[in-house]
């Protein structure tokens, strides 16, 4: 099978699962209009949290299936000042991680400009997040300018991985690690925009991942090449679809989501 007919195949099979999960969700929404009942309530909360997590897998799915090593952006939107937005991306990750009994710590300047598309990464640091984090543990977003680049580097405190391990999480998915550690889809997206993706370990295994991105200031601002592809949430906070295999269940409940 060719490159272009696996990616068909593969498209073909995510727009079948997003059919089936749109049926899901809109089911989910209409039992909670009759849902009586603690019991009732928690069933719910397991239904929701399944449909986050089978959004999460389809997601991954289309991008890796989408932005291949081929890619490049070519054209960029204006620059984005990362100092603030990547502050009030981690004021909202953190809020949604305290359900899980997980912190989160914040570090970087103030102003820092570069050249990227904001969609791909916001998934880049969701999923980053995503695979260090433990309940009851602690994750560190640092963002940092390294001469001409941005470095985004999440260090999970508590996170223990394997040395010989760390290497696969960096991989396609369908190896032997949990699927949450692996991050396939933040390095396609971190050599997207001509960067790299590299895995580090402290003392106690603990893994900091770190992802480093040109900043390309003076490009010509434009329609880019490689669009940024939507994470469709299907009605669902993107950060709960997220952080779905780490959250609690009660965390999808019908009155946490409001």
């Amino acid at each position: 099978m060719n490159r272009e007919t696996l990616a068909a195949s593969v498209a073909g099979t995510a727009a079948q699962l997003r059919m089936q999960l749109a049926d899901l969700t809109a089911a989910s929404q209409m039992l909670e209009r009759t849902a009586d009942g603690e019991k009732a309530c928690a069933y719910l909360a397991v239904l929701n949290q399944s449909i986050c997590r089978m959004l999460r897998t389809v997601g991954q799915m289309e991008l890796l299936n989408r932005l291949t090593d081929e890619d490049e952006l070519r054209t960029f939107p204006a620059p984005t000042d990362l100092g603030p937005w990547t502050r009030e991306l981690a004021e909202r990750v953190r809020g949604i991680l305290r359900g899980g009994r997980v912190s989160l710590d914040y570090q970087g300047p103030e102003i820092l400009l570069a050249n990227v598309d904001q969609g791909l990464v916001k998934q880049m640091l969701l999923e980053l997040i995503a695979a260090v984090a433990q309940p009851g543990g602690e994750v560190v977003l640092t963002l940092a300018q390294r001469e001409e680049n941005a470095c985004f580097t999440v260090r999970g405190v508590g996170t223990q991985i394997p040395a010989g391990e760390l290497a696969r999480m960096l991989d396609r998915p369908g190896g032997t690690l949990p699927k949450r550690w692996e991050v396939p889809l933040a390095r396609q997206i971190a050599e997207l925009h001509a960067g790299s993706l590299v895995a580090e370990t402290a003392a106690g295994g603990r893994v900091s991942l770190v992802a480093i991105l040109p900043l390309r200031l003076g490009m010509p601002a434009g329609h880019m090449e490689s669009p940024a592809l939507p994470y469709d949430a299907g009605g669902f906070r993107d950060e709960l679809v997220a952080f779905s295999d780490i959250l609690p269940a009660q965390v999808f409940s019908p009155e946490a989501l409001g």
